[in-house]
């Protein structure tokens, strides 16, 4: 493909296929047709990784397909390159309201209204998350600052208790962005990547786009605060962790890198059939600690994945090493399983509250039935809820060694984390 003439490096490398994808995919998403959209403009991404107008468009293009994830992606690259840009934070928690991500999409709509106090879209979105996030009382102060006194009005009624309760009940979300009333803000992107006129005429030529100016100290440090995402007490945001201490917290202190407030420790004990015992619940770093007071624990999660959870009244038997923290509303009990080959020490949970599980990978989860009992590598595991038993075997038994390993029998669902064997690790070993 022959390249443009005119500038240094043929205007930072744009050429015909570059523009012509770019011009295709704006006219597209102008005559509403999304998916070809899409299309054209990801070979343009393609040729272009990092163009800004490209990212815009795409995003937009992702949205209109109700692909939220695929439009936050791209994005949050916006984001990324330039953190102080308004417009590109309110795209971004937009489509992680619309993704059902409401602590995230919070996050990013209040940086947005830090850099620009007066943007009416982002306080309505900002109101949305937080309503579905089970915040009315906040999200009543932005409806209002918003002007959407019909938003103002269902608070109220949440409030009262006389309205749904946000997150009750997902078939039902209340304030979809998509039927919000006339004077909330319409569910539409903030305009980034400026549609291109003229097909064949946007192959000449064009101005390079200025770099923009390196942000002042304040605006940088103000579009990476870390702060408390509302009444939870876990959230995971890329590769932060902040855990809310309000009273009482049991938690692990591996990759903990700041402490905000009055909060003190004390190591945790285990518990066997109901009496604490002078063993410790972990070792070093990852040994349980009982944080009490007010304040933020704040974490570095790179190496491992956390997942934050309500452990919900069925309770759970859960692999010491995968619990990485929970509330203190949830009672706890040591167990172990012996074993000549491996032992399995297990910790018992039960009542509801806030659970943090720490795995390799994304677990996924396996039926246990009579008629099907489950075996996998021990250190696969990361748990079970329902009426199971263990026993501590080799994963192949009699058809050779295999490497330690959990037989469930019962009624129950497994937790178990693949990316925890190396790929010589299970039967292949």
């Amino acid at each position: 493909m022959a390249r443009v003439d005119g500038g240094p490096d043929d205007i930072e490398g744009l050429d015909e296929e570059f523009l012509f994808h770019l011009t295709r995919g704006s006219e597209l998403l102008t005559r509403a047709e999304p998916e070809p959209a899409r299309a054209s403009l990801e070979r343009a991404l393609a040729l272009r990784p990092k163009d800004w107008k490209v990212l815009g468009l795409l995003g937009q293009a992702y949205y209109r397909l109700s692909r939220f994830d695929d439009a936050a992606t791209v994005w949050q690259q916006l984001v990324d390159d330039n953190p102080v840009e308004p417009a590109a934070r309110v795209n971004l928690g937009l489509a992680k309201l619309k993704a059902k991500r409401y602590p995230e999409a919070a996050k990013q709509l209040e940086i947005a209204l830090d850099l620009n106090p007066e943007h009416k879209k982002a306080m309505g979105y900002l109101g949305l998350a937080l309503l579905e996030s089970g915040q009315p009382s906040r999200a009543r102060d932005w409806f209002l600052r918003a002007g959407s006194d019909q938003m103002v009005a269902r608070c109220d009624e949440v409030l009262a208790g006389r309205g749904p309760a946000a997150g009750a009940a997902a078939a039902e979300p209340v304030g979809e962005p998509g039927a919000v009333p006339p004077a909330e803000p319409a569910d539409t992107p903030e305009p980034i990547g400026t549609p291109v006129p003229g097909a064949m005429a946007a192959v000449r030529p064009a101005p390079p786009t200025p770099t923009p100016a390196a942000p002042a100290l304040a605006e940088w440090a103000a579009a990476r605060s870390v702060r408390a995402a509302g009444d939870a007490v876990f959230a995971v945001e890329g590769d932060v962790l902040v855990a809310t201490v309000r009273g009482e917290l049991r938690v692990r202190v591996e990759g903990l890198f700041a402490i905000c407030g009055r909060v003190e420790f004390a190591g945790e004990v285990k518990r066997f059939r109901g009496r604490a015992t002078d063993q410790p619940f972990g070792e070093g770093g990852a040994r349980m600690q009982r944080a009490s007071g007010e304040g933020l624990l704040l974490y570095r999660t790179a190496g491992r994945r956390l997942s934050a959870l309500d452990l919900g009244a069925d309770g759970a038997y859960l692999r010491e090493e995968a619990v990485f923290g929970f509330g203190d509303k949830i009672a706890f009990e040591n167990g172990r399983v012996p074993s000549s080959a491996a032992e399995l020490n297990l910790v018992h949970l039960r009542g509801r509250g806030p659970l943090l599980l720490a795995t390799a990978g994304e677990p996924v989860a396996v039926d246990v039935s009579p008629e099907a009992p489950l075996r996998v590598p021990l250190r696969a595991l990361v748990g079970w809820v329902g009426a199971v038993t263990p026993r501590v075997t080799s994963l192949l038994e009699e058809g050779g060694d295999g490497g330690a390993a959990v037989e469930l029998i019962g009624d129950g669902r497994a937790l178990i984390d693949p990316a925890a064997l190396t790929p010589r690790e299970g039967a292949s070993s």
